[in-house]
C-alpha cells in the first residue's frame, strides 16, 4: 500500500516538473566556422525562441517579435550576444553584428546569424570562445554546444560550454 502511495506520488511530481517548462531542454547550437578562400569567419547560433525572449526582454524597453525584427531589435541581440558570446582572437574581440535571421516556429527554434569577420588566421594566433548564454536564467540545466571549424588546423571540433567551464582556448 505505501509503496503504490509513494509510486503515485513520484510520478506525480515527475509530471508537475515535466510540465513547468514548455521544453525541459535549456540548449543552444552555434556554429564559428573560417572560410579559408574569403579569409573570413562566419558565426551563428540556434536557440529556443522563448528562452530567448525570457532572456533578451531583460536588456530591451519592449518585448521582441523574433518574426519581425526592427532596427531596436537587432541592436538589442547585438548588446545581448556582445554581453554573453564573445569570440576573441589574439585578445582582439570580434564585433558579432546581426546579418539575419530564420525562426522555426514549429520548432520553437531562431537561427541568428552574424555579419562574417575578414581575419586572416595563421600559424601562432591564438582564439578564446566565451559562451554564457542563459545561463543567468538556467544555471546549470543551459547548455551551450559549440562546433567549430578553421581549416587547415581544425576540421571539426565539438564543445560543450557549461556554466562552470564556458571558455574555450585554441592556440594553432
Amino acid at each position: 500500500m505505501k509503496t503504490k502511495f509513494y509510486k503515485t506520488l513520484l510520478l506525480l511530481g515527475v509530471v508537475i516538473f515535466a510540465t513547468s517548462f514548455k521544453h525541459p531542454i535549456k540548449l543552444t547550437a552555434s556554429l564559428i566556422e573560417y572560410d579559408l578562400n574569403s579569409t573570413s569567419l562566419k558565426t551563428e547560433c540556434k536557440i529556443f525562441m522563448d528562452d530567448f525572449e525570457k532572456s533578451i526582454n531583460k536588456t530591451l524597453t519592449k518585448n521582441i517579435n523574433l518574426s519581425d525584427l526592427t532596427k531596436e531589435d537587432k541592436t538589442g541581440i547585438e548588446d545581448y550576444f556582445e554581453k554573453h558570446f564573445n569570440i576573441t582572437v589574439n585578445g582582439k574581440i570580434l564585433p558579432l553584428k546581426f546579418k539575419a535571421s530564420e525562426v522555426l516556429k514549429e520548432y520553437n527554434v531562431i537561427t541568428i546569424k552574424f555579419v562574417e569577420n575578414k581575419l586572416k588566421i595563421k600559424k601562432g594566433d591564438k582564439l578564446l570562445i566565451e559562451n554564457t548564454l542563459f545561463f543567468e536564467e538556467f544555471g546549470y540545466m543551459q547548455s551551450n554546444r559549440i562546433t567549430v571549424r578553421i581549416p587547415p588546423f581544425i576540421a571539426e571540433d565539438n564543445h560543450e560550454a557549461v556554466v562552470n567551464n564556458y571558455a574555450i582556448p585554441y592556440n594553432f
